[in-house]
């Protein structure tokens, strides 16, 4: 009876897209921008794929540190 190997790629993409998720919306500080492209780049080298996940963590961290300092610059 052969084993089941058992993958992680489904938990590193919901973590990592998760975390593209909060950086967006501004909910984790650009601090934590590390964690989307760490794991695409794991993804990227056990997995062949994560390129969307290295390049949507790196835009989603800026754009929602971006319009942070917009929405404070704004309000006060």
């Amino acid at each position: 009876m052969e084993e089941k190997q058992k993958s992680g790629k489904g938990i590193l993409l919901t973590i990592g897209w998760l975390t593209v998720a909060l950086l967006m919306l501004n909910l984790m500080p650009p601090v934590f921008l590390f964690i989307p492209i760490a794991l695409g780049v794991v993804l990227k080298r056990d997995y062949q794929g994560g390129s969307a996940l290295i390049i949507m963590g790196s835009i989603s961290g800026i754009v929602g540190w971006l319009l942070g300092m917009f929405v404070i610059n704004n309000i006060l």
